[in-house]
């Protein structure tokens, strides 16, 4: 059972579904999404967790004690919980919390890879899903990638490496120089997309130079099956 605790996350939603990305898909599982996020990708799909020119943070966050989100995962009966974003590890306390208060629960952690783990998360955490974001985001190159905190993603041997891919022929050339500047492996490349045609074309796009670099391709099966 989780320790009492006042620390609280900022949330925007939780459900359970599937795993749509990466290594873990298919697998059913309970989402926690947190809100806030210290990046603002132009094809972001959770502006609702940032973007406060759209949206009021009042109407789509809450404050929820984390002894309350873990008992909520409990109720689920599921054995996987993926802690999302927004960028969570801007709230690693309640990460923390909640990942601990979780026994006989795989961890998951999607994140973007600019916050190097606490050693009490990184100890906890099962899976590591690091997005690197690329020039495709609109972000500036030292805002999105920090190397310290990439390398101590990889050195916790519980990462992999998704990048999401707009134009394979240019974005492929940057992952791959990514991935050589800082050691980042297994390396999963996912079409960017937001309908089924989308990502079906996107996947038809990557599967050859994917396989042909030695990565992983994987889909958004929560889009092609209508699921969240």
């Amino acid at each position: 059972m989780l320790k009492a605790t006042n620390t609280k996350a900022i949330v925007a939603e939780a459900f359970t579904s599937f795993q749509g990305e990466g290594p873990w898909a298919g697998q059913r599982c309970a989402f926690v999404r947190f809100s806030r996020c210290n990046l603002r990708c132009t094809w972001c799909d959770t502006k609702e967790t940032w973007d406060w020119s759209q949206f009021d943070p009042a109407e789509v966050s809450t404050k929820v004690p984390v002894p309350d989100v873990a008992a909520w995962v409990r109720e689920q009966q599921v054995d996987l919980v993926v802690i999302t974003g927004g960028e969570p590890m801007l709230q690693q306390p309640a990460m923390t919390a909640l990942a601990t208060g979780l026994p006989g629960v795989r961890v998951q952690v999607e994140t973007n890879g600019t916050q190097a783990p606490c050693d009490q998360l990184a100890e906890r955490v099962d899976m590591w899903v690091v997005s690197p974001k690329l020039a495709n985001s609109g972000m500036p190159y030292g805002t999105r990638i920090v190397p310290d905190a990439l390398t101590a993603l990889r050195d916790t041997g519980r990462a992999v490496f998704k990048f999401v891919v707009t134009e394979p022929g240019h974005d492929l050339d940057e992952i791959a120089d990514l991935v050589a500047a800082h050691d980042l492996r297994p390396v999963w490349v996912m079409p960017q997309g937001q309908t089924r045609d989308d990502v079906l074309a996107g996947m038809d796009a990557l599967h050859g130079p994917a396989v042909d670099r030695g990565w992983n391709v994987t889909t958004r099966l929560h889009l092609l099956h209508g699921a969240r």
